[in-house]
């Protein structure tokens, strides 16, 4: 590794401990901040307004109705969920990690929202499989190399229920927006939403992450359901 990306990565890690040192702070005292994206208002214990100015949330918001029903895929701690719910959207929040889902879970009670919260991570088989929680928690991946990126760390290694939402959805509202962020992954929860998107056609806002070469068969996928893919800030707006 050269100097300049070992010290490339000391300045990235550093600055990533020290917002997670803040972080967890407030979450331990109970000290949530006023956050805003595009005109709704809500509290998390975030210390900076993450995701606020995404422009896939943009998107998610300006698209989002009272009363649809809004999937968020990799919920991680809440800021999508909390956003559309603000909006007045019914949420059901898919989020692996007890540890994101724990304060995801403190989020909503910030606002007093309710929301479906799922323990599972989306995929293309309903079974199990082996979470990677980084030292940069935003990074957990079911795919260990995505979880070490800019230098961070696996600190710990679970076992986790994997769920295709075409199975999935059966016993729940079906959406009208998915919104998928999944660390790389995002192959297996398309294949395992083939049904769903062919049938309910929902509006899927997908982060994408081309670091893991997964982007032609995402595209694939989408496109053999009948889908338009355009490329919205760091992400993909796909409408059937």
């Amino acid at each position: 590794m050269s100097v300049l990306r070992r010290l490339r990565q000391g300045v990235v890690g550093t600055a990533y401990s020290a917002y997670y040192t803040a972080r967890d702070l407030n979450y331990a005292h109970g000290w949530s901040t006023p956050k805003s994206a595009g005109e709704v208002r809500f509290r998390t214990y975030e210390p900076y307004g993450l995701h606020g100015n995404d422009a896939m949330l943009r998107e998610l918001l300006t698209r989002t109705e009272p009363g649809d029903v809004v999937y968020d895929i990799g919920a991680n701690v809440g800021i999508y969920t909390c956003a559309v719910a603000s909006a007045g959207a019914d949420v059901v929040a898919l989020e692996p990690n007890p540890h994101a889902r724990g304060k995801l879970r403190q989020n909503l009670r910030a606002n007093a929202f309710e929301a479906t919260v799922l323990p599972f991570a989306a995929s293309d088989e309903d079974a199990t499989a082996t979470l990677h929680v980084s030292s940069y928690p935003e990074t957990t991946s079911l795919n260990r190399a995505n979880a070490t990126v800019s230098g961070g760390s696996v600190v710990e290694s679970i076992e986790v229920r994997t769920r295709r939402l075409d199975s999935l959805c059966d016993g729940l509202p079906e959406p009208d927006h998915v919104k998928i962020d999944v660390e790389g992954e995002g192959v297996g929860v398309l294949r395992g939403s083939e049904r769903l998107l062919r049938r309910k056609e929902p509006t899927v806002y997908f982060e994408t992450h081309p670091d893991d070469g997964g982007s032609t068969e995402e595209r694939r996928i989408l496109d053999d359901v009948g889908y338009t893919v355009e490329e919205v800030g760091d992400g993909w707006l796909c409408t059937p």
